[in-house]
């Protein structure tokens, strides 16, 4: 899939920006604070996800202005399609504002364009899938899953209701006595829906571990083996049980943990608590890898993901790359701007200084200033 042309109105600093971007590598340069990651996180946002900085979608909105528009038209499943979302700020008719979306003029709700518009994004803040907690790349798998089945959303949801309701029971039963059956209930509301949750995870991991290998040995020039692993808190052979045997399995230890979760007043066995293991060699690359290689690791799980949306759709996502590959040395550099390990599909690169990008033979480079697409020059063919 590839973006034909992109419309932004007041969203953060950028007061009117459209572009029509070439189908490969789409340069986006200008000094720090112009709009260029602004510009990056807007196409991401039409995926349904939410953005990948934290803020308030209210921070979206131009200062003093009443609403922020992305409109885009793009290419997808054989034809040109569109898509759009507004943020509202809060008026006398609707106080807390909103967000509206549109597919093809057609009012949806914002989740529906999950798994329509694909795209990968990976910034600075990304090395943290790999040196950080848990919860980093808990997210990170429940992203990359909805983009390729949609209704994981809704399992997601399903789950977070379960865990909330079980939660609060926990904390009740440790004032009060006689709610024993009540937990039963909620325990099968559980079980149901952490199973979902986790065969979806442990089948993506699976599925992602072959290309992640393939993609990490060129680009450290096969010096190292990459490796990785879902990490469920209740341990099992998720591949072998079916939802019926799973649903059992997890009931079983919710059994053995009751005890354990009444003390603490939470529970502490589920999806809300696994993990995804990375390796270099065998070796945990969060533990003993060095930035680089955390770097890499990280890079590698973003085009992974990358590869796993075009086995199941067959549509390339959109790659996005907020000033990373200036972080990269030149071999790994050159690997992303020849296009290997990202195919043929349509990339957005930001940067300040577009000297350091000089490999790239054929694309668009656009100049981004004061929230403005200044200047468009094509590099080499169309």
């Amino acid at each position: 899939m590839r973006i034909e042309a992109l419309a932004l109105r007041d969203f953060r600093n950028l007061r009117q920006a459209d572009m029509t971007p070439g189908e490969g590598i789409n340069l986006l340069y200008g000094d720090n604070a112009q709009g260029k990651t602004n510009l990056v996180e807007a196409i991401y946002l039409l995926t349904g996800q939410k953005g990948f900085r934290q803020s308030r979608e209210a921070d979206y909105i131009r200062f003093e202005q009443s609403r922020a528009e992305i409109r885009c038209r793009f290419f997808q499943g054989g034809r040109s399609q569109t898509a759009s979302l507004v943020y509202s700020r809060g008026d006398g008719a609707a106080p807390r504002g909103g967000k509206t979306a549109q597919i093809n003029e057609i009012d949806v709700q914002p989740s529906e364009l999950t798994g329509l518009f694909c795209a990968v994004v990976f910034s600075p803040t990304e090395v943290g899938l790999i040196k950080e907690g848990p919860a980093l790349r808990r997210a990170f798998l429940d992203s990359a899953i909805s983009q390729v089945m949609p209704r994981y959303l809704r399992n997601m949801a399903a789950f977070g209701r379960a865990l909330s309701q079980r939660n609060s029971l926990l904390y009740d039963m440790a004032r009060h006595s006689g709610m024993d059956d009540l937990l039963a209930v909620w325990d099968r509301s559980f079980a149901k829906a952490a199973y979902s949750v986790i065969n979806a995870r442990w089948r993506y991991v699976t599925r992602l571990t072959k290309p992640a290998e393939e993609i990490y040995r060129d680009l450290s020039g096969d010096r190292e083996t990459f490796s990785a692993e879902y990490q469920a808190s209740i341990p099992g052979a998720w591949g072998a049980l079916d939802a019926q045997a799973g649903e059992a399995h997890i009931l079983e230890a919710l059994e053995a943990s009751r005890e354990e979760d009444l003390k603490n007043g939470f529970t502490t066995i589920g999806p809300h608590r696994d993990d995804l293991s990375v390796a270099l060699d065998g070796v945990p690359a969060r533990t003993f890898g060095s930035q680089g290689q955390q770097r890499s690791c990280a890079l590698t799980l973003k085009l992974a993901e990358c590869a796993v949306i075009e086995e199941v759709s067959g549509e390339r996502p959109i790659l996005l790359l907020d000033d990373v590959l200036s972080e990269l040395d030149k071999r790994r550099r050159d690997y992303f701007l020849s296009g290997a390990g990202t195919g043929r599909g349509q990339m957005f690169i930001t940067c300040t200084d577009r000297a350091g990008f000089r490999a790239v033979r054929q694309g668009v480079t656009m100049r981004i200033q004061n929230g403005e697409i200044k200047a468009r020059r094509q590099i080499g063919g169309a």
